[in-house]
């Protein structure tokens, strides 16, 4: 059984064993949350000297003032003395069936150097409990229970005015206490203690913030510890699952530094918590950060990467495309965008708003080369000239301007593009009941314009999101990408000396990833990244119909995972009948098989289902004569799930193909 799966189990159980122990009617997995301005969100608390309102960074103020880009301004609680304090009013104790397991977060913003204070803590004097706080500015996390106290300390202190995201879990399980530390997403420190707890374990109110506690539990006396602002904080009963507290922090100006705000569900809903949601990858991740921006309602889309070059050597990076859509639906209220994000560290170092003809489209990709940004939808290939950073001049938010000439009609829809060597790669998502789709290879000149007149045009595979290439050890391999099912997706791996232009050719390579999976970029390296819109907030929050898949990050996989199996030379494909090509896509699938066939002479052709049995339970073509390329498909709802064949026959040639519907 995987971690992932035992976590969901356990904290289902816990949904179930702790009825009727809730306090103050939140939800059992959360113990305390505090959100300013979020009353109907937040736990019941008691602030003195506190002051609740929105917070603007001015490196932010051009996408979050009132009359900016539309994003939402975070609100914040600012601490200003020693008589600035909140604590929860509920002092109700809370029991824990199993013993602890607990997940404390505080996201935060110093306002002076050499700070020693209790950011988060449910201690009053020396009880047991837990506190999360600084110790001249290095986060700390403790833990006292049966006169012992646990202690891990951060590797380096945090700095002033900068926004930070503390995470501590603890969990009791068989004898063995273990806590941990992270900071904006990266582990600090690791403790296990074996230990003997009774069960059931109290966890104790009142709960403290940016104050620490002394008196009588019920009506303690405060004292403040903290300068600076608090934007949320939260407890739960569970230990968080790895994927959630060991990635970056894109830190984009938004409410949770860009973490999913899923899980500001109201407190007494009983929806498993978003963060448990989390799905592990199938496949290796080399690098993995929260998609920046779904806070503000902006669901990704393309993927495109650059390795920028300066004097002190290189900074790698990858671009996000994203369109607006509110959650009930409506698009086109806000201009779409392109964030341009660290890929080593995770953090939104710019974003885009595109001023083109593709201003509010759905920008379902995007390239970057000779300088540009390169958009596609609608049938349509924009270029954006890319401004240079300015260090002595840094602006996070920037409008840019299409290239008055670099504007073309592609025939392509335009659902993805990518660029390899000099020339843009641009391909069509159609779903069965659209025509067939097409990869389009437009030529780029000196100046980086695209030519309209494709120079190649090579047949794909229906559904497909994202494209890219690159040279690898036995030549240059394609890569397509596509959700395969509800829950997860693939890659699809060519040689691109193997593309046909008139007829699709089989994947030498699938690779299973997560669902949600959109275009597709390599770094040099072979490094392949891409992004995932399951997880953002139109997908988790919408009235009906939500995604069940959760995966909110840009994330890359190593190229060991793309490239590593052996490319098969020519010779080593499964051999065809030289005058008849087939091929049957997807292999398994799920309602519906295609089947494509090309015959280099003008001859009857016959292409039939059987059982297993031997028996034929459809019939596609019977003496079809055609001397052009042919697709039939067979609508399989009719039959159960279970393996199939195909027989194709012309001339004396007859293929048999193996064939699985799936469930």
């Amino acid at each position: 059984m995987t971690r992932a799966r035992f976590q969901l189990m356990f904290v289902t159980a816990l949904f179930v064993l702790s009825a009727g122990h809730e306090a103050s009617g939140q939800a059992t997995a959360v113990l305390f949350r505090y959100l300013p301005e979020g009353a109907s969100l937040s736990s019941s608390v008691i602030t003195n000297n506190v002051e609740e309102g929105p917070f603007l960074d001015p490196v932010e103020f051009a996408a979050r003032n009132p009359g900016g880009w539309g994003m939402t301004a975070p609100s914040t609680a600012e601490f200003e003395s020693d008589q600035s304090t909140i604590r929860s009013q509920e002092t109700e104790s809370f029991s824990q069936p199993l013993g602890p397991q607990f997940s404390m977060e505080i996201w935060f913003r110093g306002q002076e150097s050499g700070q020693t204070s209790t950011l988060f803590s449910n201690r009053v004097d020396s009880s047991e409990g837990f506190t999360v706080g600084l110790s001249g500015d290095v986060p700390y996390f403790e833990f006292a229970i049966q006169g012992a106290t646990y202690r891990l300390l951060a590797d380096q202190p945090v700095a002033t005015e900068t926004n930070v995201w503390i995470a501590a879990t603890l969990k009791y399980w068989q004898g063995t206490l273990t806590l941990r530390l992270f900071v904006d997403g990266v582990s600090q420190s690791e403790q296990s203690v074996s230990v003997s707890i009774p069960s059931p374990y109290t966890f104790a109110h009142p709960v403290m913030i940016g104050s620490t506690a002394s008196g009588d539990p019920a009506n303690p006396s405060l004292a403040g510890t903290f300068t600076g602002h608090i934007f949320a904080a939260s407890v739960k009963a569970y230990e968080v699952p790895e994927e959630y507290v060991t990635s970056g922090v894109p830190h984009d100006g938004g409410p949770y530094f860009g973490l999913p705000s899923y899980h500001d569900y109201d407190l007494d809903d009983q929806r498993l918590p978003a963060d448990l949601r989390i799905q592990s990858s199938p496949v290796e991740i080399k690098k993995r950060f929260f998609l920046p921006y779904a806070n503000d309602l902006y669901i990704p889309q393309g993927t495109a990467s650059r390795v920028e070059s300066t004097e002190d050597g290189s900074t790698p990076f990858v671009y996000v495309s994203y369109y607006h859509r509110t959650r009930l639906g409506t698009i086109g209220l806000q201009h779409s965008i392109v964030a341009e994000i660290n890929a080593e560290t995770g953090t939104v170092r710019r974003a885009f708003r595109l001023m083109g003809q593709l201003s509010h489209s759905h920008v379902g990709g995007v390239a970057y080369s000779h300088g540009a940004l390169y958009i596609s939808s609608e049938s349509i290939l924009e270029r954006y000239p890319l401004p240079e950073w300015e260090p002595s001049n840094p602006q996070k938010y920037l409008d840019l301007e299409a290239d008055p000439d670099g504007t073309i009609q592609t025939p392509s829809k335009a659902s993805f593009v990518s660029a390899f060597q000099d020339t843009l790669w641009v391909g069509d998502y159609r779903t069965s009941s659209d025509v067939a789709p097409y990869l389009f290879a437009h030529a780029l000149d000196e100046q980086g314009r695209p030519n309209p007149t494709p120079s190649h045009r090579f047949p794909l595979p229906r559904r497909i999101q994202g494209v890219d290439l690159i040279d690898g050890p036995r030549g240059t391999v394609v890569v397509l990408s596509r959700n395969r099912t509800s829950t997860t997706a693939e890659l699809l791996r060519y040689r691109r000396e193997d593309l046909s232009s008139s007829f699709l050719v089989n994947p030498d390579s699938v690779i299973i990833m997560p669902h949600g999976i959109e275009d597709l970029s390599f770094f040099p390296d072979g490094s392949l990244w891409t992004n995932s819109e399951s997880g953002t907030d139109y997908y988790q929050r919408k009235s009906s119909g939500a995604w069940s898949s959760f995966y909110p990050f840009v994330y890359s996989i190593p190229a060991s995972s793309v490239l590593g199996s052996p490319m098969p030379t020519s010779s080593e494909h499964i051999p065809v009948k030289a005058n008849l090509d087939v091929d049957v896509f997807p292999n398994p699938f799920n309602d519906t098989l295609s089947i494509f066939l090309k015959s280099q002479h003008t001859e009857a052709v016959s292409v039939y289902i059987f059982d297993v049995l031997g028996r034929r339970i459809a019939t596609l073509a019977e003496n079809t004569l055609s001397s052009r390329p042919l697709e039939f498909q067979w609508d399989a709802t009719r039959v159960p799930a279970g393996a199939y064949f195909t027989l194709i026959q012309s001339g004396k040639n007859r293929i048999v193909t193996p064939i699985v519907r799936a469930e």
